[in-house]
């Protein structure tokens, strides 16, 4: 599939008289060469080791550097034969070079790499395909000043300019295998929540239920392997008296009290990002029509989640109808954004007031009307949405209402 995605990204970087790309972040590593890298995903996330140069014209291959400790699962992951690879502190050369006395083959490793071993590959790259004084398009949103430098350095006559919003643009479009991996994820939040309700109980803290939730989602994930790499459960979860967003709310559940998830998980490389709102026991008539206002202001939204559809006239609607049902100074940003490889999960574009880009086929956007008070508690409703042809395809398929537990 990154074939695919290069193809669209080259022809991209032709209309606007770029001459390559150069893929920095973890997310648009992965989503140009569908090469998954330890290095700069999860946990280390170290940006800048790791580099994939794709120039505009097709006559020129991409080349992808990264370390020898992943050259191997390097070449099995992605169709890019130009590899280069750069040291790491990492011994991992077989045993029967490490113990051959009748040969030399002692390596010097830096304490983690040398930036000036990757800039100086990069330097050959771009000179071997006569790049050496174009112009690169890059994430200059995230790169990190030392990075940048660099670059300069050692490339004096390229310019380098940013393609952030290009890289969003094409990502906002979903290819088929992504959907399918948003749509498993987004079934591993329902199971998360369902494990984390059916074992509420009075005195519960927002901690243990994040916990009951987080094991919901890894035994559903345990349950069917061919869901693929399931890397994690995360979730703002708020409950209690005084709870707001996932904070507070150390005395536990009392009946009144409020169950906010807002909540997803990391599979393939994916997020998913989802919300529900339950009352433990008999919910206030303030928490009814706060969340029956959210509840309307959902659904007037999701009748306008179809192709055509500009996102601030979405925006409009869920606040006028928030407005409506007697709150009539609720404000809020943003009811939605684009979802995908991110690990902050909120991607361009937004559904806000000034945002000008039409829902398309393939876009898959997270629609939500969260409210958050000390006073009665936290709500979220938020669905995760596939554009079609015809209208759209809504992932999840819990009840909208406020539901007693």
């Amino acid at each position: 599939m990154s074939d695919k995605v290069r193809t669209k990204l080259m022809q991209e970087l032709q209309k606007h008289n770029i001459d390559a790309y150069l893929a920095y972040t973890p997310s648009n590593l992965f989503y140009t060469t569908g090469f998954l890298s330890p290095v700069v995903a999860l946990s280390w996330r170290l940006m800048g080791t790791d580099l994939c140069l794709i120039p505009a014209d097709p006559a020129r291959p991409p080349a992808l550097i990264t370390s020898d400790f992943v050259e191997t699962p390097a070449r099995a992951s992605t169709d890019i034969e130009d590899i280069r690879t750069y040291k790491m502190w990492v011994e991992n050369r077989d045993v029967d070079i490490l113990g051959n006395s009748t040969i030399s083959a002692n390596l010097s490793r830096p304490p983690q790499w040398d930036q000036a071993e990757i800039h100086t590959a990069l330097r050959d790259i771009l000179g071997e395909r006569n790049l050496d004084q174009a112009t690169i398009g890059t994430d200059l949103r995230y790169v990190q000043h030392q990075t940048i430098e660099l670059l300069k350095e050692t490339n004096p006559q390229c310019k380098f300019v940013d393609v952030t919003d290009m890289l969003y643009q094409l990502r906002a479009i979903k290819q088929p295998h992504e959907i399918e991996t948003l749509r498993k994820a987004a079934r591993l939040y329902e199971a998360g929540q369902n494990q984390a309700i059916a074992n509420v109980h009075e005195g519960q803290t927002a901690l243990d239920i994040k916990y009951n939730y987080m094991d919901g989602a890894l035994q559903a994930a345990k349950a069917d392997l061919s869901l693929g790499d399931f890397q994690g459960a995360f979730g703002f979860i708020s409950a209690g008296s005084g709870a707001r967003l996932s904070f507070g709310g150390t005395s536990g559940l009392s009946p009144g009290d409020l169950i906010k998830f807002d909540c997803g998980v990391t599979l393939n490389g994916y997020y998913s990002d989802c919300g529900r709102t339950f009352s433990f026991g008999k919910p206030t008539d303030i928490q009814k029509k706060m969340h029956h206002a959210l509840q309307s202001a959902h659904s007037r939204a999701r009748e306008l989640m179809r192709p055509g559809v500009q996102l601030s006239e979405i925006f409009r609607v869920a606040t006028e109808e928030i407005r409506s049902h007697g709150f009539p100074n609720y404000s809020r940003g943003h009811y939605g954004h684009s979802i995908g490889l991110d690990s902050f999960v909120e991607e361009p574009p937004f559904i806000s007031a000034d945002e000008k880009s039409i829902l398309q086929p393939g876009m898959v956007m997270c629609l939500e009307t969260p409210y958050y008070a000390d006073s009665v508690g936290s709500f979220q409703i938020e669905d995760m949405i596939l554009i079609t042809s015809e209208g759209c395809e809504i992932f999840n398929s819990y009840s909208y209402d406020l539901l007693e537990v």
